[in-house]
């Protein structure tokens, strides 16, 4: 009996260094994913399959006038996107970035405006890509960059 009690220790402990070394190789992936967020010079941020932010680099939060930790659990549409640049009310059924959400479709493009927390708006280039696993829908990434001067450049070449 007492041989089998120390073979169940030794068990126990091998298993558990196991976990410690897994638990510790999460945490370094962990810092590194952060790393590349936080030295975007873009916009990111993720949402769950209802829309919810899960997550936003800093320089998408400072873009937006918010701190992360303002933003995460709030539904996205409806913080940043929720006007068209003609201040007209933008369902998010109309939307193509939310569309990534519904129907899996990847959008690009140029044609879309934020909105900041002051209630200002600025024009972005935003991609947005679903996010699944194993084949079902989870939430979708966005990638957005302030293109206020290129816009401004635009307009007076026309």
């Amino acid at each position: 009996m007492q041989r089998l009690n120390e073979q169940l220790d030794e068990r126990v402990r091998e298993r558990t260094a196991a976990l410690a070394a897994e638990i510790e190789e999460r945490k370094v992936l962990a810092r590194k994913i952060d790393l590349l967020l936080e030295s975007a010079g873009e916009g990111i941020y993720g949402v769950d399959s209802e829309g919810r932010c899960s997550f936003i680099n800093r320089a998408g939060a400072r873009m937006l006038g918010y701190e992360a930790g303002d933003i995460v659990g709030q539904a996205m549409h409806e913080l940043i996107h929720h006007h068209r640049a003609d201040g007209a009310a933008y369902p998010a059924d109309d939307c193509p970035i939310h569309r990534a959400l519904r129907t899996g479709e990847a959008y690009n493009g140029d044609s879309e405006t934020f909105c900041r927390r002051d209630g200002s708006s600025f024009p972005v280039h935003c991609s947005s890509y679903p996010v699944s696993d194993g084949g079902v829908l989870k939430g979708a990434v966005v990638v957005f960059a302030d293109i206020t001067e290129k816009k401004k450049l635009e307009m007076q070449s026309l």
